[in-house]
């Protein structure tokens, strides 16, 4: 259900802001592992090394709410700062029918350089907890990267957007090397196996 997408716009010290914030409850956001298989120990035909073998976990459609905060700032020099603020929780369920509980958290804040060709830069905080039945999974980072902008950057505030910006290039398509055109990528602290641990 879609309650609020509330726009209002200011300028002030040479910087014109953008602020929006998205509210959804009782949405339906597919994980990146779909079912049937969803969150699943190698074993079983998943990804992820921390779910017990044997089992597969998906989320519950209609069971996710969420909170998504978008800003932009384009500064006196003609560069831009967009940042996003994106709060993720629900419930899942796993194949023997037993219930779990995530929580996502994302921050991410893309610096674009003034002009054409431009140039992103990327910070992003990222976690993914599911817990439930004596599992307590947990996994995160903390990264930096650079990323090309030939055409330039604008902001979206599409309800199923997962990056603030469009185009959003993240840091890398294996979860080892960075990803084409990416630079700079500084892996600040990771925990857990965010690339193969978290859906969302």
């Amino acid at each position: 259900m879609f309650l609020g997408l509330g726009p209002s716009a200011f300028a002030a010290s040479g910087k014109h802001d953008t602020d929006n914030t998205l509210r959804l409850e009782n949405a339906t956001f597919p994980w990146h592992f779909p079912p049937p298989v969803g969150l699943a120990h190698p074993a079983s035909g998943g990804t992820c090394e921390a779910i017990p073998q044997g089992i597969f976990i998906n989320p519950i459609d209609n069971r996710t709410d969420r909170v998504r905060k978008v800003t932009r700032e384009v500064l006196a020099d003609g560069s831009q700062v967009i940042s996003q603020d994106d709060l993720k929780t629900g419930t899942a369920e796993d194949s023997d029918g037993k219930t779990y509980h995530f929580v996502y958290k994302n921050r991410s804040v893309v610096s674009v350089s003034f002009g054409l060709p431009a140039t992103a830069h990327v910070t992003m905080t990222d976690s993914f907890r599911l817990t439930g039945n004596g599992l307590h999974m947990h996994a995160s980072f903390d990264w930096s990267w650079d990323s090309p902008a030939p055409d330039g950057v604008d902001f979206t505030l599409d309800p199923f957007a997962d990056g603030p910006s469009i185009p959003f290039v993240f840091a890398t398509a294996d979860g080892v090397n960075p990803a084409p055109g990416v630079t700079n990528w500084q892996q600040l602290s990771t925990q857990g196996d965010p690339f193969h641990c978290d859906p969302l």
